[in-house]
């Protein structure tokens, strides 16, 4: 029997979906009355998809003036990628003494996946193996304020670089960034914090001036519902 997915549910894939494709316009508002009237259900499970949204980092409630997809600017995320490339720094220090070779072995599966996911042209699939290889010295650090904090950095940049179009499974940039891991491994088998400090930065930093603006069609909330 084929399980039913709760509105609330449905409401924050669509709307996830709409801007992670670019197909809302950073600073749009959305409408509680124009979401519930399309789906035909009340307000209130529109207003509970919105607060998890803002606590994901895909929108902003704004008091007596509604629901607004985040509108990031570049400086926005150079600041994010900053704050990154520091926490990325102090997993290093704090992981590396403890990675073991299994570790080793289960960045270079990682690779694999993420290849096979950059072949498939699976873009959720991508960043899920990513998160995954940039989390793995924050996790050996078995600081779980570095795990929190790197954690959900990662996961505001991917919103942020999807809507700005610098993950896309047809760039250039995320085929190279497939060496710049092996690379990164490598640093860490040598087992010196400078390396691997050094080989993340020169990844990130790469990555960093990828960022570039846009124009794309976005559709009408009344068109999306």
């Amino acid at each position: 029997m084929k399980t039913v997915k709760p509105i609330e549910t449905i409401i924050i894939e669509k709307i996830k979906r709409a801007i992670l494709n670019r197909e809302f316009a950073p600073g749009m508002q959305l409408t509680e009355s124009v979401i519930a009237e399309k789906l035909e259900t009340s307000r209130t499970p529109v207003r509970n998809a919105f607060k998890k949204l803002e606590l994901d980092g895909y929108i902003v409630l704004k008091p007596n003036r509604g629901a607004y997809v985040i509108q990031p600017t570049v400086n926005d995320i150079i600041q994010a990628f900053e704050l990154r490339i520091e926490l990325e720094g102090v997993a290093v220090k704090f992981g590396l003494a403890n990675v073991e070779q299994k570790d080793l072995d289960y960045l270079k599966q990682l690779i694999e996946k993420e290849l096979d996911a950059y072949t498939h042209e699976d873009l959720t699939e991508y960043t899920s193996i990513n998160k995954k290889f940039h989390m793995l010295l924050a996790e050996k650090s078995q600081n779980r304020y570095v795990i929190e904090f790197l954690s959900r950095i990662i996961d505001q940049i991917d919103v942020y670089l999807m809507m700005y179009n610098v993950i896309d499974y047809k760039s250039k940039r995320n085929n190279k960034s497939l060496k710049e891991h092996l690379e990164i491994i490598t640093a860490i088998e040598s087992r010196q914090v400078d390396l691997v400090t050094d080989a993340l930065q020169r990844h990130l930093h790469q990555t960093l001036d990828s960022i570039k603006s846009i124009t794309e069609p976005y559709q009408s909330l009344e068109d999306m519902f």
